[in-house]
């Protein structure tokens, strides 16, 4: 069709945008570039909701060399139709010729996982893995199996029964199950799980490189044994420097810098940690406890360690893998790849190092050397970084050991926080009504919360100043906590004022406890007077409409 029959079709359906991309073609086959470039140009931004359309619009402005147009009109064809591994090859083209390796990535690997026959896509994405050092990805791109690694000269392979049995009770995770590591097709690693218990089977052959696993460290009733403090390069960062090799070997010694100060500040507390190098530019700083700790507690004690340190510069990124993840609105487990296996991405050996960088001479021996720390370790770290310690508090102030000492029900949980235990939500009423009300500055309840592992003292403050103008009585406690109060005895002895009522504070001042005429005297706050007008306005409405209602059936009789 030549040139004049196709503009005679436009005259008849302007706003087809097929006429217009045959007009183009026809003036490329001609040689008349510019009168093409200012079809595409104006006409390819003609509404259309079929992708193909958009497709060869694209099309058109590769031609022409027209990149940015091409890209937005390949982007509409994919919104349209999103499985068309065609669409997102041609994309992925355009941005790695643009330098945008992030968007190269992905298109490359949704072309992949639609088309995993075309080898032009899997070529380029596993020359993509070789610059960025994921050797162990470009390789599963191309669906070959690894190789067999040579027996490293800083590892053996003759594991016994006793070595196993020391990394499965440091790792020791989730009473059911672990997790996989694989790589998907395009190269992605994807943690399974996987049903059963993690045993020397496994072990062995995470150990040999045959296969690469990961524990739950977080178990159902939300404790664990072992954590540790991940450092990294940003994922941005590493695909921004795709081509700067140097430049990612500048920022991977940044990030063993800071997880070497994260070791020297532990240390100088007493507190052992051990660096492992995980095979992916990034650096781990593992710790073991001796018991299973809550979530919480462990959680504290990481953020006070950091606390300690300089915030880290932007080329690093901090984590703690506490063996759970955000996904959407809440959380899921999260598996913890074990040290000592292969990083399946990068396909190296993962290693504890020195402060250097150096890999320990002998692995196994640095294991068995691995000391987990105790619970009251933890916690005495925590209370003397931030500087409360209990006996401090304690010597010098006498109304909290009075009531620790008269109030039996008050004691044992005040005992219970202090052992660094959760109190359950009724504890916590007792404690807050009761010590909330001492004139102290809130220093006793800091004092009894400061060892739980949920403490946090900006939200024991903010709650503290919620409270009403009256302590806890007696009765209340007793129906809070029903189990403890079942078996402790109370034997208090204190007199009650008139219209007063029993409380743990009487055994300070029974001027805490406000009697009924007290209590009226005293002059209301704004949130009391506006609930009290709320409540007797509602009454005056409800007495309005019945006055009403009444006065009409009392015309009625009336007639």
């Amino acid at each position: 069709m030549n040139i004049k029959d196709i503009e005679a079709q436009i005259k008849t359906d302007p706003f087809n945008p097929a006429h217009h991309i045959a007009l183009a073609v026809a003036y490329l086959e001609e040689g008349d570039e510019e009168r093409a470039r200012k079809v595409i140009a104006i006409k390819r931004r003609l509404p259309s909701k079929d992708p193909s359309v958009h497709f060869e619009w694209g099309r058109l402005c590769e031609e022409l060399g027209m990149a940015r147009q091409a890209r937005e009109s390949y982007e509409q064809a994919i919104a349209l139709s999103p499985n068309n591994p065609e669409y997102h090859f041609r994309l992925a083209l355009l941005y790695h010729e643009k330098g945008a390796w992030e968007r190269t990535l992905k298109h490359l690997q949704k072309t992949i996982s639609l088309s995993p026959q075309n080898g032009d896509a899997k070529t380029m994405l596993a020359s993509l893995y070789e610059e960025m050092g994921f050797k162990g990805a470009a390789i599963a791109v191309h669906g070959r199996e690894r190789k067999t690694d040579l027996v490293f000269q800083t590892f053996s392979f003759d594991f016994s029964e006793e070595d196993m049995n020391i990394i499965l009770d440091l790792f020791k995770g989730k009473e059911f199950g672990y997790a996989v590591h694989n790589l998907s097709v395009t190269g992605i690693a994807n943690p399974s799980f996987v049903k059963g218990v993690l045993g020397f089977n496994e072990i062995r052959s995470h150990l040999r490189g045959e296969e690469t696993y990961g524990v739950y460290p977080l178990r159902t009733d939300r404790t664990l044994r072992f954590t540790c403090v991940h450092g990294a390069i940003p994922w941005r960062k590493v695909l921004e420097n795709t081509k700067n090799a140097g430049l990612l070997t500048l920022l991977e010694q940044k990030v063993h810098q800071y997880a070497r100060e994260v070791i020297r500040k532990s240390r100088e507390d007493g507190i052992p940690a051990y660096l492992e190098n995980s095979g992916e530019r990034d650096r781990r700083v593992w710790f073991f406890s001796e018991e299973f700790i809550p979530l919480e507690l462990a959680e504290r004690f990481l953020n006070t360690l950091l606390d300690k340190l300089p915030a880290p510069s932007s080329d690093i990124t901090v984590a703690f893998f506490l063996g759970v993840k955000g996904k959407g609105i809440g959380y899921e487990d999260h598996p913890v790849m074990l040290p000592l296996g292969f990083n399946r991405r990068t396909g190296k050996r993962c290693f504890f190092i020195d402060e250097y960088g150096d890999p320990f001479e002998d692995q196994l021996l640095w294991v068995k050397k691995i000391r987990p720390i105790t619970r009251s370790e933890i916690q005495g770290f925590i209370m003397s970084t931030e500087r409360r310690k209990y006996d401090w508090y304690l010597e010098g102030y006498e109304p909290l050991k009075r009531l620790e000492k008269n109030c039996p029900v008050l004691g044992e949980v005040i005992r219970k926080a202090r052992s660094g235990r959760m109190l359950r939500h009724g504890e916590k009423m007792v404690v807050f009504f009761t010590l909330g009300f001492l004139n102290d500055n809130l220093t006793s309840l800091h004092t009894v919360l400061e060892p739980c592992p949920d403490y946090r003292p900006k939200k024991v403050d903010r709650l503290a100043s919620r409270l009403k103008s009256n302590p806890i009585s007696c009765p209340k406690i007793r129906e809070l906590l029903p189990e403890t109060t079942a078996y402790l005895p109370c034997n208090c002895s204190f007199t009650i004022r008139e219209g007063s009522y029993p409380s743990p504070l009487l055994h300070i001042n029974p001027g805490l406890v406000p009697s009924r005429r007290e209590k009226l005297s005293l002059p209301p706050s704004a949130e009391e007077i506006a609930m009290e007008y709320g409540v007797l306005n509602n009454r005056i409405e409800e007495l309005t409409k019945r006055r009403d209602e009444l006065k009409l059936m009392l015309r009625d009789v009336q007639h």
